[in-house]
């Protein structure tokens, strides 16, 4: 309770201008918030940018925050974990190509791994997106339709038809 309202009562002050409030929200959470982003993306690097950027956001948003809404950490980590799904979703990494990496020899793991990509290859750029995020980074059906800003119900539809897809590809 104390942490959130040191939280809350910087965040004000960061609402109200306060560079040094901002330092120290940084210092504060910044190993937390980094954590969130990582979690997300996978990568460091690619966490650190969602990062600077969540920073960012807490700069320009900090008037926004209603403590009666909310605790200031659960705030702070939407706007990461947001940030972070940006990332994701314009980040060259998250491509439709999986491919052998350079030094990698070819085997029975690699050729299933292969025929995975070939199959998700085919799925229309939405299912596969939905697929992706739900799969391999872990983002729950509502994190996924407020990252793609698609309806709950679309995204269960489309991932439900895209996995149909996948066993029919996949079991000859």
């Amino acid at each position: 309770m104390v942490e959130d309202e040191e939280l809350s009562r910087l965040i004000g002050e960061v609402a109200g201008g306060s560079r040094a409030s901002l330092r120290a929200l940084f210092d504060r959470m910044s190993g937390y918030l980094l954590a969130v982003c990582l979690r997300r993306l996978g990568r460091r690097d690619l966490a650190e940018e969602a990062l600077q950027d969540a920073f960012v956001a807490i700069w320009k948003s900090a008037k926004n925050f209603d403590a009666s809404s909310g605790s200031a950490k659960a705030w702070l980590s939407t706007i990461a974990r947001r940030r972070a799904v940006d990332r994701l979703r314009a980040s060259p990494w998250l491509s439709r190509e999986i491919t052998l990496e350079p030094g990698e020899k070819s085997s029975e793991g690699n050729a299933d791994r292969l025929a995975l990509a070939e199959c998700l290859s085919r799925l229309e750029a939405q299912s596969h997106l939905a697929i992706r995020l739900c799969y391999l980074y872990g983002m729950t059906h509502h994190e996924i339709s407020l990252a793609t800003k698609a309806p709950l119900g679309t995204i269960k539809s489309r991932i439900r038809r895209a996995l149909m897809q996948l066993r029919r590809c996949l079991d000859p």
